[in-house]
């Protein structure tokens, strides 16, 4: 009997495996070796995977540091992957073995040479500008950016900040070392960026989006139809202690409830506020469109006086429907709520600005 007790040994079987696979041979090993054929498939398979391995790295050599510094920035910015995916396509296409600290620190690289680029940027002539807030994964911070709204320009972009009046302030305050002083600012809304206008005597020029005010009305409407929904989910529930009820037992539950038609009456009402928000939004969504027709065709397009009146008609009727919400029920106060919130939203964006 041989016994495979020693390295040269192993090496021995899995180079004949490898290079004389003839039929019979493993069977021919384990007998002799007292090895199971199990034991050297796997041993032929970690040394297949270590040759490969090693030869591997020789075929596919290093890319110089620049190229790996743009393969990441590139994998990065044009398919959002994380660091890991990063690292993952780096090793399986290019045969680039890279940690992710590394990546880590190129991308911060990256990012410290664009802010000192942008810090260069001198502006030549009033720009028209525009305000955003793109909030991160930290609580209550963001990334403040300022770009050119008609050549898409990136004036400033600076990393997560506390979305304040002081923090746009200070970012206001770098611009005009950056020779913006006149602008036509175009300001997304917040409450932080109307601030910090105010304090730089810009508000006066500053001009409201919409994309917030009909964002906000997707929401509401989204909100209205999931209670709807749940309404409509629970009558149910309600029919079965319905049945209960004139089985003769008591009814069970947290919110019990039998009152079938008093439920049917409370789905077609709150239906009805929900339907109503969806008009009166696609109506909001009509009216700030860049030109408005009139509904009468001999009129032509509807005049600025004459839009801001019919959206002030909007409000008044969203404050009707939100005075019609059901008293006694749970989901009451999110109807009020809700319809409310998107009134006073619209309110604030028409209102008058000044100092």
């Amino acid at each position: 009997m041989i016994h495979c007790s020693t390295v040269e040994a192993r090496v021995n079987m899995v180079s004949q495996m490898m290079t004389e696979p003839t039929h019979g041979l493993v069977s021919e090993l384990s007998r002799t070796h007292h090895v199971s054929r199990q034991t050297l498939y796997r041993w032929a398979h970690i040394g297949r995977d270590a040759l490969e391995a090693a030869f591997g790295k020789m075929s596919q050599p290093q890319k110089p540091s620049q190229s790996i510094s743009s393969l990441v920035l590139t994998l990065l910015l044009e398919t959002h992957a994380s660091y890991r995916g990063i690292q993952s396509m780096l090793k399986d296409v290019h045969g680039i073995q890279i940690s992710l600290g590394t990546i880590a620190s190129l991308v911060k690289e990256a990012g410290q040479r664009a802010q000192r680029w942008m810090s260069q940027q001198r502006a030549d002539m009033p720009r028209a500008l525009a305000l955003d807030e793109q909030y991160s994964s930290q609580r209550g911070k963001a990334y403040l950016n300022v770009i050119d709204v008609h050549s898409g320009h990136v004036w400033a972009s600076i990393p997560p900040v506390k979305v304040d009046g002081e923090s746009w302030i200070l970012l206001w305050w770098q611009l005009q070392e950056q020779g913006i002083t006149r602008h036509v600012p175009s300001v997304m809304a917040g409450m932080a960026i109307h601030e910090a206008l105010k304090q730089v005597q810009s508000l006066p020029s500053h001009q409201r989006d919409v994309w917030h005010i009909l964002h906000l009305a997707a929401q509401v409407q989204g909100r209205l139809e999931h209670c709807v929904k749940k309404a409509e989910d629970r009558l149910t529930i309600i029919q079965r202690q319905a049945q209960r009820v004139a089985d003769g037992k008591k009814v069970i539950g947290r919110r019990p409830s039998a009152d079938v038609d008093g439920h049917v009456r409370y789905i077609a009402q709150v239906r009805s506020i929900a339907e109503g928000v969806s008009y009166l939004s696609q109506e909001l969504k009509r009216l700030l469109e860049i030109v408005v027709l009139s509904a009468n065709a001999h009129m032509g397009i509807l005049t600025s006086q004459d839009r801001m009146a019919e959206i002030e008609t909007i409000v008044c009727l969203l404050e009707e429907l939100a005075v019609q919400a059901p008293e006694k029920d749970a989901d009451a106060p999110a109807f009020a709520h809700q319809t409310f919130e998107l009134g006073l939203a619209i309110t604030v964006a028409l209102r008058p600005k000044s100092g």
